[in-house]
């Protein structure tokens, strides 16, 4: 290796001198050709994964403007002016803190941490976010605030408005928020939460890190359909995030194979068998 330290590179002469396994020339393309089909392969499952989640972002802006009607009678619902904007007329405008109980979290001690699964998941903040459910590696034997399961998660401090759903009881700290509907679809909630993160966003004061305290999560004004909507609505987008779940499976699957291939065949511990033709 050659230049200054944190700069190192290789050099020609390096570079020339270094031994590399060659297989025949047409084992040389059939190893090329396998690895190139799960690479196109994988590029295909990410073109699909994007679109889905573009569809999801449609959706979410349609189900909550108009709420789950079909494209073609978006224009006959009636819709009435409210301060979260126009919604439809037999929906409502409440304050979370009036239909969803509000946990804050509060971290324990840090002597009660472990890694070796003894006591309660623990969750410090969003560090620990999934694209839907979190996943943890810390327990705490002494838990302060618990997140009930199937409530949903919210980052308050730095950044503020990540949300996830607890699969799973969790115990939280200060980074975190549980709510629960009181009468309601938690499914929904989270939805409507990640549809509004921006104005979530928005009520964080801080100079340095932003923070919203329980005051303002209570406080913050939502649209609120009958529950048979919330219901629906709910419905239709865990159907797509089954979707972008199952291909994003697809992907690391395709991922691990590539990783794998590319280890045996450039090893020779597989070799490939070509036509001489």
């Amino acid at each position: 290796m050659e230049g200054a330290t944190g700069r190192q590179r290789l050099g020609k002469s390096s570079l020339q001198e270094l031994y590399i396994p060659l297989p025949p020339f047409p084992e040389q393309r059939a190893i090329a050709h396998i690895l190139q089909t799960v690479q196109v392969a994988k590029e295909k499952i990410e073109g699909v994964i994007q679109a889905a989640k573009e569809l999801k972002k449609s959706f979410l802006k349609y189900l909550f403007s108009y709420g789950p009607v079909p494209v073609e009678y978006a224009e006959k619902v009636p819709l009435k002016k409210t301060e979260v904007g126009l919604i439809p007329e037999e929906w409502q405008v409440v304050r979370l803190g009036e239909v969803a109980e509000v946990i804050m979290g509060q971290s324990p001690p840090g002597s009660t941490y472990n890694q070796a699964g003894i006591g309660t998941p623990f969750l410090q903040g969003k560090a620990e976010f999934g694209n839907i459910f979190p996943s943890n590696i810390k327990y705490t034997v002494k838990p302060k605030k618990i997140a009930p399961e199937k409530s949903v998660l919210i980052s308050v401090r730095a950044p503020v408005g990540d949300i996830n759903i607890a699969n799973i009881p969790y115990c939280i700290g200060m980074g975190l928020a549980s709510l629960s509907m009181k009468i309601g679809d938690n499914i929904f909630l989270f939805y409507l939460l990640c549809h509004k993160k921006n104005d979530i966003e928005k009520e964080g004061t801080g100079s340095t890190f932003k923070a919203i305290n329980k005051d303002k999560i209570i406080s913050f004004p939502i649209p609120l359909p009958p529950l048979h909507i919330q219901q629906r609505i709910a419905d239709i987008l865990s159907t797509v995030d089954e979707r972008i779940e199952s291909a994003e499976n697809q992907k690391h699957t395709l991922e691990t194979l590539f990783k794998t291939l590319l280890s045996l065949l450039m090893s020779g511990i597989i070799r490939l068998s070509w036509s001489h033709d």
